[in-house]
């Protein structure tokens, strides 16, 4: 991603800050993340008991998710999701890069 100066942005490449770290605290429902990681990574996700299992480039990690209580301003409600991490399968280097996949993949807003 590059500054309409021609500037590239140092987070287009990189993690995100929080992308080695094994828990997240979302604004999504559970629905609107599986749909998220689906859109992105197309059959190699599947639905478990307790959450979403993502299979690629030798890797597997799972995903169980936790709706917490949305938070309301006025009419406006924001889903809230604790997304708990873990690697079922694969070396943490790939895995890491893999989930900083899934951290863009499941960014909303921007700027």
């Amino acid at each position: 991603m590059c500054w309409p100066s021609g500037r590239q942005l140092r987070v287009a490449e990189g993690p995100f800050p929080w992308s080695g770290q094994r828990v997240r605290q979302m604004n999504s429902t559970p629905d609107e993340f599986r749909r998220a990681l689906v859109q992105a990574f197309g059959d190699t996700v599947s639905a478990t008991a307790e959450g979403v299992m993502l299979s690629a480039d030798g890797v597997r990690l799972h995903f169980a998710l936790t709706s917490q209580r949305p938070t309301q301003i006025g009419a406006l409600q924001i889903a809230h999701l604790h997304v708990e991490i873990s690697v079922q399968h694969g070396d943490e280097a790939t895995a890491w890069e893999l989930l900083a996949r899934v951290d863009r993949a499941t960014q909303r807003g921007g700027g």
